[in-house]
């Protein structure tokens, strides 16, 4: 277990009894699904913060949120003491001043942002959509404090006043808002296809990551052990309609669900839940699950968090050079993984 983790405390008693909350927060530590759009609003100024995952729901392992907002929203420059930042962007295009460069992310595209890290982003498009997750569990209490409920995950036709600087320092939190002016021009574009080997700040371009092939589905890594220094991995899964994975659960790491393209059946705590473009599912430790792409062409991203459960993929995938899944599949390697199951976070059960 990463150092991120020692003083999360997971649940004693597995959770596989818990049922699944549907359309809501929970309020603590059970699986638990959202529709596109669903989650706890906040207004702040001129965007929208949609929290999908808080504190309570995590056990302080991290929070997740959708930020929406129009045509030259903005953020101040931050740096974040402790807390460790990703952001995809699913809608739109934004700029994001990252470590003293600015950068052009469309669609798709992905960064990671270390703490210590000077970063601030400005949206370019009338509507602009960034999943976005951080390490810790001080994210919903600022933008609580600094922010107002909102009936909807869209901002407002006529968008209140961007937060001033004393706002935002006037709440007490690793948040530190810099004084320096950024010129919002001459972005570069994202092209970057490979991920670093060490925790840094990066950004990645739409399909690129390292991928691996198992079977008929491709998971691509946007981010590993290594370049987040264990403190969570990002894999997005595309492939066709198919056979439903084994039914499993894990002691040590939550798995996130984000469904990008197409549409998939998931299966948690003996709960059937089908799941669309824009829904999350919440899946924490101890909770049986598995899962079925049923489009012909799907496509999820997951965050695993604390990041140790690379190895799976590894054993179960192998290096695959092309951005599609094959036509002809290679045989499924599961065996790999039943032969080393005492070396990872997997406990899998018999199909009913």
């Amino acid at each position: 277990m990463s150092s991120l983790s020692a003083n999360v405390q997971y649940s004693s008693e597995p959770l596989g009894r818990q049922p699944v909350a549907i359309g809501k927060l929970p309020g603590q530590q059970s699986p638990y699904a959202l529709r596109n759009g669903e989650g706890q609003h906040l207004l702040l100024g001129d965007v929208v913060v949609t929290f999908i995952a808080r504190s309570q729901e995590t056990g302080g392992l991290f929070e997740a949120f959708i930020l929406s907002g129009s045509k030259d929203t903005q953020s101040p420059l931050m740096l974040h003491s402790e807390t460790d930042k990703a952001l995809y962007v699913m809608d739109g295009q934004l700029e994001l001043f990252l470590n003293g460069e600015l950068r052009l992310l469309n669609r798709g595209d992905y960064a990671y942002i270390p703490s210590q890290t000077p970063h601030a982003y400005r949206m370019l498009s009338w509507r602009t959509r960034v999943l976005a997750w951080t390490t810790g569990q001080q994210g919903a209490a600022v933008y609580s404090a600094l922010g107002t409920p909102f009936s909807r995950p869209v901002p407002p036709e006529q968008p209140g006043p961007t937060l001033t600087r004393q706002q935002y320092q006037s709440v007490l939190s690793d948040l530190e808002i810099l004084d320096q002016p950024i010129a919002w021009e001459d972005a570069r574009p994202v092209v970057e296809a490979d991920l670093p080997s060490t925790r840094q700040p990066y950004v990645l371009r739409e399909g690129e990551g390292e991928r691996l092939v198992a079977a008929d589905q491709v998971f691509s890594f946007l981010q590993t052990q290594a370049s987040s220094g264990d403190r969570f991995i990002t894999v997005m899964t595309e492939g066709p309609a198919g056979e439903a994975i084994p039914p499993h659960y894990h002691e040590e790491h939550a798995e996130n669900f984000f469904c990008i393209d197409g549409h998939m059946t998931m299966w948690i705590n003996g709960e059937e839940i089908k799941v669309l473009p824009g829904d999350y599912i919440q899946v924490p430790a101890h909770c049986v699950h598995s899962y079925r792409l049923d489009a012909p062409y799907t496509r999820f991203l997951g965050w695993l968090i604390p990041g140790l459960f690379e190895p799976f993929f590894r054993l179960i995938g192998d290096p695959y050079e092309p951005h599609l899944f094959p036509l002809d599949p290679p045989a499924f390697r599961f065996d790999r993984v039943l032969a080393n199951l005492d070396t990872i976070d997997l406990k899998v059960l018999p199909r009913q």
